[in-house]
């Protein structure tokens, strides 16, 4: 009997329970983007820019993330007229800048690429904001990936607990009637 209502209370909390899934929105920008996407536990949005501001350019893109998760930023060019001269991802408290990763030095490369690796971010609100220099006509084209590393919800923190406390409740009750059994 015991077995049968263990059994009810733990399909009852599994029920219960959901998984925790992103949902990322992009809010405005100032390039073209597509997706948000979402492939496995990755969900990832793609920007271009063409026709580059000249001489200088400043460009954003906004987005949600309704779940905390590690982020991957990538920036790149292949137009040798563009420099960029920062990149960062903001919430407007914090800063998470992207780094120059090869091509930094001006006038002396083909492409340029910029990152930031597997930061882990909050959910919330974000600007993807860039800017740099254009001698002439150029663009840009990057992607942010997010992925998700399943924080587990409340219910199935409940259910592990249960499950725990059922174990510990079970492993006392067998050690006393064992000691009963050898007082007699």
């Amino acid at each position: 009997m015991r077995k049968i209502l263990f059994g009810v209370v733990g399909a009852a909390a599994l029920a219960m329970s959901s998984v925790a899934s992103a949902t990322i929105t992009v809010g405005s920008s100032s390039m073209t983007y597509t997706g948000p996407s979402q492939s496995g536990l990755d969900t990832t949005i793609g920007y271009s820019k063409s026709g580059l501001g000249n001489p200088t350019f400043s460009e954003f893109l906004d987005f949600t993330n309704s779940l905390a998760g590690i982020y991957s930023i990538t920036l790149d060019t292949s137009s040798k007229p563009v420099d960029f001269t920062s990149a960062y991802l903001t919430d407007g408290t914090n800063f998470y800048d992207l780094t120059c990763e090869s091509g930094c030095v001006p006038g002396l490369k083909s492409s340029e690429f910029w990152s930031l690796d597997d930061t882990f971010i909050a959910a919330g609100s974000y600007a993807l904001w860039i800017y740099g220099n254009n001698s002439d006509t150029g663009g840009l084209a990057g992607t942010i990936t997010i992925t998700d590393h399943g924080v587990p919800e409340p219910a199935t923190w409940a259910m592990m607990l249960l499950g725990f406390g059922a174990i510990g409740w079970q492993l006392r009750r067998r050690r006393s009637s064992l000691a009963l059994a050898q007082a007699a």
